[in-house]
């Protein structure tokens, strides 16, 4: 029989690429489009070619102006249209202490948009800040003159509580068109509520609302004919309640509860 030859070095190579020649080509093809998405990525993020020119504010806007707020971001706007960080430059208008929530997007070619959310406060929270309506509370860096809103206060971390309390007083309140001006959670976790009458509730820190129903209930009886003279309500009672009037005091109950 005849003797096998063993391939050459060459023939061997030849044999090789011959197999895997389409696999190199589509490796190779792959390299070529790899580097070509990279440089074509660093040209788009070249801040250069596709600057940002304008820096839109829109939202309906009570307590923040357009002009300073424009001003503060230039700052943090340093890339292009492509690169700039969007993300952060929400991070920065959220930490204004008047935004609520912001929405940061590209408009094509040359804007940034910026929607606000302003904070919408419906009562003072301690001495500086206040709670908007999703019970959360903020401190703004100027304090305005908002008329009208009730003054709340409590431990930290209280303020939902604080501020879901209120507003159910609130309503049963305005069936004697009354109106709460105050309302405090102290440390023990007792109320004090505060009527724009001057007159103080004392609620306790158990039933409230059954103590403050009790207050309504006896109210056209009791203290409607002298109103004028009522200072303070204890509502502590298991059962009643003692009045401190203006010149005197009368228990309708004996016994804290």
């Amino acid at each position: 029989m005849p003797k096998s030859r063993r391939p050459t070095l060459q023939q061997a190579l030849a044999a090789f690429v011959q197999a895997h020649f389409r696999s190199l080509t589509g490796l190779l093809l792959l390299t070529l489009l790899a580097i070509s998405v990279m440089q074509g990525v660093e040209w788009l993020q070249d801040p250069y070619r596709f600057p940002l020119r304008v820096v839109e504010i829109e939202g309906e806007l009570r307590h923040l102006q357009k002009e300073p707020l424009q001003q503060s971001l230039a700052p943090h706007i340093t890339g292009g249209f492509f690169s700039v960080d969007v993300a952060g430059i929400r991070e920065v208008v959220e930490g204004q202490s008047w935004v609520y929530e912001a929405r940061v997007q590209r408009v094509w070619p040359d804007i940034l948009s910026v929607t606000i959310e302003e904070q919408d406060p419906i009562a003072h929270w301690g001495e500086d800040g206040f709670l908007n309506r999703y019970g959360e509370s903020f401190v703004p860096v100027h304090m305005p003159e908002l008329s009208g809103l009730a003054r709340l206060s409590g431990p930290a971390g209280h303020e939902r509580t604080v501020l879901e309390q209120y507003q159910a007083m609130a309503r049963k309140l305005a069936r004697l068109n009354m109106q709460v001006t105050r309302v405090v959670l102290d440390q023990r976790r007792a109320w004090h509520v505060e009527l724009d009458n001057g007159v103080i509730l004392e609620l306790g820190r158990t039933d409230t609302h059954r103590r403050l129903q009790r207050f309504v209930q006896t109210y056209d009886e009791v203290f409607a004919a002298r109103l004028d003279e009522l200072r303070r309500v204890d509502l502590r009672y298991s059962n009643g309640f003692s009045v401190d009037w203006r010149q005197a005091s009368t228990t309708a109950d004996e016994g804290k509860g």
